[in-house]
């Protein structure tokens, strides 16, 4: 897929964006850190520049406006430094913490074209199925339709990863091919979060990352459900599972009853309300423990 998305526009619009908004970003450390890349442009400068960032992202989380303005300028350093990897990372976190800005078919764009040139097809190809679906009279769907497999939606593209997760005989479930499911999920997502299909595959994405063990994956899937998409019907699930996961993977006793007493206050009549309530009482008891009372309340 060889396309060149007026890459140097994009840049230069980044660029003018950050010295516009320069004044509301004061932060002492990031300061120094742009001044320094500013000045001279090395891995060093530029791996002390990104540390500043997200030490900045990190330490206010609240600022919204300057975590954009943040991840903008992290954009743009790493497109300057040749860092494709970066340049995901950072695309990835803009265009889903801020998915209704005006230039979101134009970074959709750009994001299909570096996932393909570091070979990440899969997600590439969803993009770009998704892309079509939004916009079927946009040239650019042409263009793109050229260089698809002959899938004809991303519903069905993403199908076809999932049955491959469990498609060898021999070694049965596929951690590659998992992987791959939750990437093309997640492109899905940030490519068209306003599809009635985002959440269900964002879900999915999280369930897998949970058989794959990336819990932070998971915890980060959930989260986009729950902050996204409230009132979703897999909006309570998110939440439960969040709690489930510290309770009984991290044997996170804060966390669980922290997020399970969400869930009964936000849910009280959901179907696993039951479950949460009984969870929530047992947190930081030993199975022992558990069944101890168990036995206790059978003998009253």
């Amino acid at each position: 897929m060889k396309f060149v998305y007026y890459s140097f526009l994009i840049t230069f619009s980044l660029l003018l964006a950050s010295c516009k908004n320069s004044s509301s970003l004061s932060d002492p450390a990031v300061k120094t850190a742009e001044d320094a890349f500013a000045g001279n442009a090395t891995p060093e400068t530029y791996n002390a520049l990104i540390t500043s960032y997200l030490d900045f992202l990190k330490n206010h989380k609240e600022d919204k406006k300057n975590q954009e303005l943040v991840l903008e300028r992290a954009l743009s350093a790493s497109e300057k430094m040749g860092n494709k990897g970066q340049q995901v990372v950072f695309l990835n976190n803009l265009m889903k913490e801020y998915p209704n800005r005006a230039d979101h078919n134009t970074n959709v764009l750009k994001m299909v074209q570096l996932l393909d040139s570091l070979n990440r097809l899969a997600p590439a190809h969803v993009m770009s199925l998704c892309y079509i679906k939004a916009n079927p009279q946009d040239p650019k769907s042409a263009e793109l339709k050229k260089t698809l497999p002959s899938i004809a939606t991303p519903e069905e593209y993403i199908l076809e990863i999932g049955k491959a997760i469990f498609s060898d005989t021999i070694k049965g479930f596929s951690e590659e091919n998992a992987r791959v499911y939750v990437d093309a999920c997640e492109a899905y997502a940030l490519t068209i979060p306003n599809d009635p299909e985002t959440p269900e595959f964002i879900f999915k994405a999280a369930e897998t990352s949970n058989t794959l063990r990336t819990y932070d994956k998971s915890f980060a899937l959930y989260d986009w459900i729950i902050d996204n998409y409230p009132t979703h019907k897999r909006a309570p699930m998110a939440l439960f599972m969040k709690a489930f996961l510290f309770d009984g993977t991290f044997a996170d006793s804060t966390n669980s009853r922290k997020y399970y007493t969400e869930f009964l206050e936000k849910y009280p009549n959901h179907e696993f309300a039951k479950d949460a309530k009984l969870l929530l009482q047992n947190v930081g008891k030993s199975d022992e423990e558990v069944l101890k009372e168990l036995m206790d309340k059978n003998k009253k």
